[in-house]
């Protein structure tokens, strides 16, 4: 009997160990789980993942492959899990006046990728103290008293921000509006007529001057896009040579005027003088009794625009 109750005992007694070993085995993977994680996160951000290799590709002919790098800050030798890359691109973008976009991009075990696509001078932007160079995107490039050739020339925009490197910003939200509908359509490269000059100091009597012959009184900055794919269909209808000034009237027709005619009336509103010689017969037609396109309602031109809201 009490041999076979030693042997109990001991059964028994190992039980409680292979219990509690079970029960420690999950703390003990946690453990080890932790602890492997800890090496290896180490490891990559001292010793595995740094940089050997940094490519720059894209188009950015104002600066070299090493200016561009070291307007990021990056160095090789880098440990690429600890780079921001965010804060890396937004250095070099504010440096590199020039550059329009760039993207770091991490290509594991030990390459960067610098991806850079340089700024497309578009406008001259007209203003008070000289003109802005700018973007095709709207990042101003230079502040200069002499216009680059061959760009679109932008009057009439009050600029708050001058700095070159820096997104053109007007003084008012209007502007800014006119601004980017208008650069949007110019940047689509649709147009069948260019565009190479746009008045819009007087935003109820915004001029865009198409191809340096034909001049479009769109009226008000409302309804932008519409009135300027409008005026290209009006002029698509033209001789090539045509010139004078096409006037929107309401929302769906065009006036097409001559020249002395269209400035006589201009000048009409602006001198008592020559309005009076006007209505007395003592000048030339007003320009009212122009071409009406398309439709040919001549009682059009009396129809007022309807003004946007504020």
């Amino acid at each position: 009997m009490r041999d076979v109750e030693k042997t109990s005992m001991e059964h028994e007694t190992n039980t409680r160990r292979t219990r509690r070993r079970k029960r420690g085995r999950p703390l003990y993977a946690f453990l080890v789980v932790v602890l492997a994680g800890t090496v290896i996160v180490t490891l990559s951000m001292t010793v595995f993942f740094n940089i050997k290799t940094i490519r720059v590709t894209g188009n950015a002919d104002s600066y070299t492959a090493e200016d561009i790098v070291r307007a990021t800050g990056i160095q090789i030798g880098d440990n690429m899990m600890r780079l921001n890359t965010r804060e890396a691109e937004q250095k070099a973008i504010d440096s590199l006046i020039y550059v329009e976009s760039l993207v770091i991009d991490r290509q594991f075990p030990n390459t960067l990728e610098i991806q850079v696509q340089k700024c497309t001078p578009a406008y001259n932007v007209v203003y008070e103290y000289g003109t802005l160079i700018v973007s095709e995107h709207g990042r101003i490039l230079e502040d200069t008293m002499d216009p680059m050739s061959g760009l679109v020339t932008i009057r009439g925009y009050d600029p708050e921000e001058t700095t070159p490197g820096k997104t053109i910003a007007a003084k008012t939200e209007r502007s800014d509006k006119i601004f980017s509908e208008l650069r949007d359509l110019i940047y689509q490269g649709e147009l069948g007529v260019p565009i190479v000059d746009i008045d819009m100091t007087d935003q109820n009597d915004i001029m865009v001057n198409f191809d340096d012959r034909i001049y479009f009184d769109m009226g008000n900055w409302s309804e932008i896009p519409y009135k300027i794919s409008f005026a290209e269909q009006v002029i698509a209808e033209q001789p090539a040579d045509k010139e004078g000034y096409l006037v929107m009237i309401g929302t769906n027709q065009c006036s097409f005027r001559n020249k002395e005619d269209y400035e006589a009336s201009r000048d009409a509103v602006n001198d008592p003088d020559i309005l009076d010689g006007l209505l007395s017969g003592e000048t030339s037609e007003p320009a009212g009794e122009g071409e009406t396109l398309p439709g040919g309602d001549e009682n059009a031109a009396d129809e007022p625009e309807e003004d946007a809201a504020e």
